[in-house]
C-alpha cells in the first residue's frame, strides 16, 4: 500500500495523520477498500512523541507506522497485526527508524532509519528479518513504497556524485547500478535533474510515481518501469499549471490505470493550486491541456493528496479566505467544496468541529478519512460518508434521495464499538447473581426453619459500580428433604434483568429467565456440608449506541440472545468452633460458567455495525467464614467474609463497521481476586413462615459493589 512521501514528512513536523500517546487508536486508512481489522495498537515504553501510524496493507490485518522510545525519544520502525501488539523491525538502535510501505500479505515491511553509518533504505520481511538494500553508490537511502508482492521497493538514494536521484529495488534482479545489481536509476528526464522525490508503487509494480527537480524546476514525473531489468523504461514529465520554467509541480497520487495524477502546482502568482493532470485531455489549462487548476475554497493554496480508483473524485486541503486550512473533495460535478458542504448536503450538521484535511478516499469516491480539530483543539481522525441515491430498477434518477452520510470521530466511535461488550459482561453477571445474591448460601444450612418440604419467594437488586450496571431478579422455588433429612433438593424458576446507560444517550438491556437446581448433603454424623447447584438461563438483549455525528448524535440499534450456564460446588465445615451464641463456620466453592452471544447486525444511525457472537468460560474459586449469632429462637444475624478469584475470557468486540472497516478489541484472558462482605437477618414470623433479610458489599471485582435480597420463607 502507498504511503507517501508528504505524509511522513508531516510525521517528522509532528502534524501526523496519528499521533496518540501511550496507547493508540488506528484514525486512519489510506483506503477503505482495505479494511482495518486493528483498531487498538500498542506500544511498550511510549513516550511523549506516541504513536504514528503511516500505512497498512490491502487486506487491512496489519498496519505501520513508529512509536517514540521513552529512554530515548527515537522513533522505531513497527508493524502491527491483528492482535495489535508491536513487532520491532529490529532497525538501527541508535538512530530513528520510520515504515513507509508494505506489501498486500504483511510479509514486507520497507523504509529507512536516519543512522548516518548506514544507508538507510531497508526492505524487512517476516522470514528474513532486515536489509539495508543500499544506495545507488552514495551514502544515503529512503525506502517509500513496495509492490503488492513485495518484491520491487521504490525511493530515492544518493549516487557518488551526491545528487539524489530516484530508485526502484527489484528482488533477485542481477543487472543494477554498479556494486548494487538489485537496485536501478529512475530515467532522469532532465539531464539537468538534480534530485527525485517517489511517492508510490502501482500495485502490480509497473507505474512509479514522483518528482523531478530539473532544469524547470519541480515537476510531476510518472515512470513506467516494466522493462527496466532489461534497460527499457519510461519517463513522463507531467508539467505545470503555468508551463513556464521555474514553476513547480508536485505528484501525489495516480489513478488505478495510471492515466490520472493528481498533486499540486505554483499556479503563476505564488501560490499552490491543487490539479489533476488526465492522460490525453484537452481540455486543461492552457499552458497544459491535459492538466486542470481545482481551484482553491476562497484562499491561496489547494493541494491535492488523493483520488478515486477512477480519478473522478479528488481530495486534500486548502485555504479558505481566513487563512484555515479546510478539507476539499473534488468531482466533475460539483467542483471543489469543502468536506463539511459536502456533508451537509447529505443531511450531516458538522457543527463547530474543522475538518482540517482529507488525506484519502475510497475507490468509489463516496468515503474521506483525513484529520479534523474539535472545539477544544484536539486533533482526531475522521471518517466521512455519503451513500449516494439507490438508482432503482430501470432508467431514471431513482426513487430520490439517499440515505445521507455521516461524520465519524474515529477514536470517540471506537469507544462506542468497545461499550457492546456491555452485553456480554451483562450476561455473565446475570448468570452468577443467583449464585453470589439469593443462593449464597446451602439451604440445608439455613436451619431456622426445618420440615420436609418447604417453598420460597426471593427478590435481589444489586449494582456494579465500574460499569454502572443495576440487575434484578425475582424467583421462587420449592425444597423437599430425602433420605432421613440428610439431602435437600430444590429447584427454582426466576426472572431476572440488567440495565446500563451508555454514552451519548445509549443504553444496554437484558431480560430473561433462568432455572436453577441445588442439592445439599450432609454425611451422618460429620459437620460437613456439601451441595452442589447449576443454573441454565437465557435473556434478550437490546443495545443502543449512541456516538455523535457531527453536531448530532447518532444512534444504532441491536438486538441479541445470549444463553449462560453455571455450576458451583461448595463444602461447609458447619459449627466449626463455637464463641458464647456465634458459631464459625468456614466454606469453599469451585464453579465453572459459559455464557454465549449470537452475533447481530445493527440497525440505524449513519454508521450501523456488525458484531461477532462470542463464547466466554469463566471459572472461580472462594474461601469464606460465615459467623452465625442467634439473639433468640426466632433471630439470627450471619455475618461473612469471602476472597473470591475468578479467571476466564475478557468481553470483546469483533465485526464490522457496515460498507467501512473491521474492528476487534478487546478479548484475552483476565482475571481478578476480590473480596466480599455479607449480613444476613434471618426472623421467624410463626413456626412455619421466615423471612430473611441480605445485604453484601464488594471490592473491584465480578461481584456486584453492592446488593441487597428479601426472602420470604414457609415449611410444611
Amino acid at each position: 500500500m502507498k504511503t507517501r512521501r508528504k505524509r511522513l514528512a508531516a510525521l517528522r513536523r509532528g502534524t501526523a495523520l496519528v499521533a496518540i500517546a501511550g496507547t493508540g487508536v488506528l484514525i486512519g486508512m489510506p483506503r477503505t477498500e482495505a479494511q482495518s481489522r486493528i483498531d487498538y495498537v500498542y506500544s511498550p515504553e511510549a513516550g511523549p512523541g506516541g504513536i504514528y501510524l503511516s500505512g497498512i496493507n490491502r487486506a487491512g490485518t496489519h498496519v505501520i507506522g513508529q512509536w517514540s522510545r521513552e529512554s530515548s525519544g527515537l522513533f522505531r520502525a513497527t508493524v502491527w497485526g491483528p492482535d495489535g501488539l508491536p513487532v520491532d523491525l529490529d532497525t538501527d538502535v541508535f538512530s530513528s527508524s520510520y515504515a513507509s510501505g508494505i506489501s498486500d500479505d504483511a510479509s514486507v515491511v520497507v523504509g529507512y532509519n536516519t543512522a548516518l553509518a548506514e544507508a538507510g533504505a531497508f526492505r524487512w520481511s517476516a522470514t528474513e528479518g532486515i536489509e539495508y538494500i543500499g544506495t545507488l553508490g552514495g551514502n544515503r537511502s529512503w525506502a517509500f513504497d513496495v509492490s503488492g508482492d513485495g518484491n520491487i521497493v521504490v525511493g530515492r538514494a544518493s549516487r557518488a556524485d551526491a545528487d539524489i536521484r530516484g530508485f526502484v529495488w527489484i528482488s533477485g534482479a542481477t543487472t543494477g547500478v554498479a556494486g548494487n545489481a538489485q537496485m536501478y536509476q529512475l530515467q532522469e528526464l532532465s539531464d539537468l535533474a538534480t534530485d527525485h522525490y517517489v511517492e508510490g508503487i502501482s500495485r502490480d509494480g509497473r507505474y512509479v510515481i514522483g518528482s523531478e527537480n530539473g532544469a524547470d524546476g519541480w515537476q510531476p514525473i510518472r515512470w513506467d518501469v516494466d522493462d527496466i531489468e532489461n534497460g527499457n523504461g519510461d519517463v513522463m514529465g507531467l508539467g505545470t499549471l503555468t508551463g513556464t520554467a521555474g514553476d513547480s509541480a508536485f505528484g501525489s497520487d495516480i489513478s488505478d490505470n495510471g492515466s490520472v495524477v493528481v498533486g499540486y502546482s505554483d499556479d503563476g502568482d505564488g501560490n499552490y493550486h491543487a490539479f489533476r493532470w488526465v492522460e490525453g485531455a484537452t481540455g486543461g489549462v492552457a499552458a497544459n491541456m491535459q492538466m486542470y487548476d481545482l481551484g482553491t475554497l476562497g484562499g491561496d493554496h489547494s493541494w491535492a493528496y488523493a483520488l478515486s480508483g477512477t480519478g473522478d473524485v479528488v481530495v486534500g486541503e486548502s485555504l479558505v479566505a481566513d487563512g484555515q486550512n479546510t478539507a476539499f473533495r473534488w468531482s466533475e460535478a460539483t467542483g471543489m467544496i469543502a468536506v463539511s458542504e459536502w456533508l451537509e448536503a447529505a443531511g450531516v450538521d458538522v457543527g463547530t468541529d474543522h475538518l482540517i484535511n482529507a488525506n484519502d478516499v475510497s475507490g468509489d469516491g463516496n468515503v474521506i478519512v483525513g484529520r479534523m480539530s474539535t472545539p477544544d483543539g484536539e486533533l482526531r481522525g475522521y471518517i466521512a460518508r455519503v451513500i449516494p441515491p439507490d438508482p432503482g430498477p430501470g432508467p431514471g434518477p431513482g426513487p430520490g434521495p439517499g440515505p445521507g452520510g455521516g461524520l465519524m470521530d474515529i477514536e470517540e466511535y471506537h469507544r462506542s464499538l468497545f461499550s457492546s461488550t456491555q452485553i456480554a459482561n451483562a450476561g455473565q453477571f446475570l448468570a452468577w447473581l443467583p449464585f453470589n445474591g439469593a443462593h449464597h448460601r446451602p439451604l440445608l444450612s439455613q436451619k431456622s426453619l426445618s420440615q420436609e418440604s418447604c417453598v420460597w419467594a426471593t427478590g435481589d437488586l444489586a449494582r456494579h459500580g465500574d460499569s454502572g450496571t443495576g440487575l434484578g431478579l425475582a424467583e421462587i422455588g420449592a425444597c423437599t428433604d430425602l433420605f432421613g433429612g440428610a439431602v435437600r433438593a430444590g429447584i427454582s424458576v426466576g426472572t431476572s434483568h440488567s440495565w446500563q446507560d451508555l454514552a451519548h444517550g445509549g443504553h444496554s438491556d437484558l431480560s430473561g429467565q433462568y432455572l436453577l437446581g441445588e442439592v445439599d448433603w450432609q454425611p451422618d454424623g460429620t459437620p460437613l456440608l456439601f451441595s452442589l447447584t447449576g443454573m441454565l438461563g437465557g435473556w434478550q438483549a437490546e443495545l443502543q449506541r449512541g456516538y455523535s455525528n457531527g453536531a448530532a448524535t447518532a444512534y444504532s440499534d441491536g438486538q441479541t440472545d445470549l444463553g449462560s450456564g453455571v455450576i458451583r460446588l461448595r463444602a461447609d465445615w458447619l459449627e466449626a468452633a463455637t464463641i458464647g451464641n456465634t458459631t464459625l463456620n468456614p466454606w469453599a466453592s469451585i464453579a465453572a460458567g459459559r455464557t454465549d452471544i449470537d452475533g447481530f447486525v445493527e440497525s440505524g444511525g449513519p454508521f450501523p455495525a456488525r458484531f461477532d457472537g462470542q463464547s466466554l468460560t469463566s471459572y472461580e474459586a472462594r474461601l469464606g467464614l460465615t459467623a452465625v449469632t442467634e439473639f433468640s429462637a426466632s433471630t439470627a444475624l450471619s455475618t461473612t467474609l469471602e476472597v473470591a478469584h475468578r479467571v476466564g475470557d475478557g468481553a470483546a468486540a469483533n465485526g464490522n463497521v457496515i460498507g467501512l472497516f473491521d474492528f476487534s478489541m478487546g478479548g484475552g484472558q483476565q482475571g481478578q481476586t476480590w473480596l466480599r462482605i455479607g449480613a444476613d437477618l434471618d426472623h421467624k414470623l410463626s413456626d412455619n413462615v421466615g423471612l430473611s433479610l441480605s445485604v453484601n458489599a464488594a471490592t473491584r471485582g465480578q461481584d456486584a459493589s453492592i446488593g441487597g435480597s428479601l426472602g420470604l420463607k414457609a415449611v410444611f
